[in-house]
C-alpha cells in the first residue's frame, strides 16, 4: 500500500511539474523578443497599403492649386461653361473601421492591464511616426500598475505583433496595420525613400513603386493575413 501511495504521489508530482512547465513556456517575457533597428512591420504595411491606394482628383483649396477657365458670351456676358484644372493626390482609401477590423483578433481577450498599457502607448504616438519611447516610470504613474505587470503587458503586445522592440530598452515600433497616428501614405513614402533609395518615389508614383518592389522581390507579392474567414466577405473589402 505504501508503495502504491508513493508511486501515486510521485506521478502526481510529475504531472504537476509538467503542467507547470507547460504553463511557463506559454507565457513569454519581454526578453524573448529581439530588438530591431527598423520597424519589422514596415514591409507588411507597404504591401497592405498598395492594395488600398487610389488616385483621386481633388480641387485645390488655394489659387496656386487650381485654375478655372471660363467661356463667356461676348455679347450677353452669359457664362457658357468652365473647366477646372485639378491637382492629383494619392490617398489611402482604407477607413479607420478597417484598421480596427484587422486588429480585432490581436486585441481580443486582452486583460485590462494590457489595455491600460496600450492606451498609454497610443498617447505617446507622434504624427506620421512609427517610433515611440516608453519609460516604465511614466507608465506606472499613468496606469498605477506594478512594474512586473507592465513588463508582462508589453510582452503580450509584442507577442501579438502590435508593437516591436527598438534598438534600446526604451525604443519601440508600432504596427501601422493596426493603429497609426497620421497619414500612412506619407509614412510609407518616406520609409521607402529612406530605407530603399533605389526605389525613390513620391505619393503620385507610390502605387507603381510598390508593384515594382513586389515584382523584383524586395516586398512579398501578397500579404498573409489570418482573418478566420474569407477576406472577400469582410464588410470593409
Amino acid at each position: 500500500m505504501r508503495i502504491i501511495v508513493t508511486l501515486h504521489v510521485i506521478l502526481s508530482i510529475k504531472i504537476d511539474i509538467k503542467n507547470a512547465t507547460m504553463k511557463v513556456e506559454k507565457e513569454k517575457t519581454l526578453a524573448d523578443f529581439s530588438m530591431n533597428r527598423e520597424n519589422p512591420f514596415a514591409k507588411q504595411t507597404i504591401v497592405q497599403m498598395g492594395n488600398y491606394l487610389a488616385t483621386h482628383q481633388v480641387v485645390g483649396k488655394n489659387d496656386d492649386e487650381r485654375s478655372v477657365l471660363q467661356a463667356v458670351d461676348e455679347k450677353t456676358g452669359e457664362l457658357l461653361g468652365q473647366t477646372v484644372f485639378m491637382r492629383t493626390k494619392m490617398v489611402d482609401t482604407e477607413t479607420f473601421a478597417k484598421v480596427y477590423q484587422m486588429g480585432f483578433q490581436a486585441f481580443a481577450d486582452m486583460k485590462p492591464s494590457v489595455m491600460k498599457v496600450f492606451r498609454f502607448i497610443i498617447s505617446q504616438l507622434r504624427p506620421d511616426n512609427d517610433k515611440f519611447n516608453l519609460y516604465i516610470e511614466d507608465i506606472i504613474e499613468d496606469t498605477k500598475l506594478h512594474k512586473a505587470t507592465i513588463y508582462r503587458a508589453l510582452a503580450v503586445l509584442c507577442d501579438r505583433e502590435i508593437i516591436a522592440r527598438g534598438r534600446s530598452e526604451y525604443d519601440y515600433f508600432i504596427n501601422p496595420m493596426y493603429v497609426f497616428n497620421g497619414n500612412r501614405v506619407t509614412f510609407i513614402t518616406n520609409w521607402i525613400n529612406a530605407n530603399a533609395p533605389d526605389y525613390k518615389t513620391s505619393q503620385k508614383t507610390l502605387k507603381g513603386t510598390i508593384q515594382l518592389m513586389q515584382q523584383q522581390g524586395y516586398l512579398p507579392k501578397q500579404l498573409e493575413l489570418d482573418f478566420g474567414e474569407d477576406p472577400d466577405e469582410l464588410p470593409f473589402k
